[in-house]
């Protein structure tokens, strides 16, 4: 992977832009930053200048990766700006090419997606089997037989709601905006929690 041209716009106290500057040293990816906090007079006045130039808002963290402005905490996004690809990508790209033809969608918000996706990962490494990131795990299998993604109520709820309890698989037409985005309520029973 070539090198990249990365600068970090951050606080001391910003604990999205701490995240971000772990993320980048964690991933062994060079980078400056500057912490906007840190500076006074002339030099502050410099940087909000220069910060307000590529993001009106002066908001942090914001990130330029050779050019492309990244605002917020936005971790996919800034991966794939620095062309890092993961165990969640690939985790991604093997479920989409499954659930497509079925009519199941990953959620267009790329940010929720990848979030529930490292989840999936998680209760993997975990249990042995990736359970639904948004519901409790017994961490016994055929307890959380119903849980297992995609849970047994997937179906009903892309059916009725256009969107799956955590909002990860949804309907095209939900992607869309053609559903309204109302609350999925929880079917498991209360029992089985």
């Amino acid at each position: 992977m070539a090198a990249k041209n990365i600068k970090l716009y951050s606080l001391t106290t910003c604990a999205y832009c701490q995240a971000i500057k772990k993320m980048l040293k964690d991933l062994e990816v060079m980078h400056t930053f500057v912490d906007a906090d840190l500076l006074v007079d002339q030099e502050r006045e410099t940087l909000l200048a220069e910060l307000g130039a590529i993001n009106p808002l002066c908001s942090f963290p914001t990130i330029v990766i050779d050019g492309q402005v990244i605002t917020g905490f936005k971790v996919q996004e800034i991966k794939e700006a620095i062309g890092m690809r993961t165990e969640v990508d690939d985790l991604y790209d093997r479920l989409r090419k499954v659930q497509e033809p079925k009519g199941y969608y990953f959620n267009r918000d790329r940010e929720r997606t990848f979030d529930l996706l490292r989840g999936l990962l998680t209760n993997r490494d975990r249990y042995g089997y990736m359970s639904c990131p948004c519901r409790l795990a017994a961490g016994k299998r055929p307890l959380d037989q119903d849980i297992i993604c995609p849970c047994v109520y997937r179906q009903a709820d892309v059916e009725e709601f256009g969107a799956c309890y955590c909002l990860l698989y949804v309907s095209r037409a939900w992607n869309e905006g053609q559903v309204p985005h109302n609350l999925v309520p929880e079917r498991r029973p209360p029992k089985r929690s």
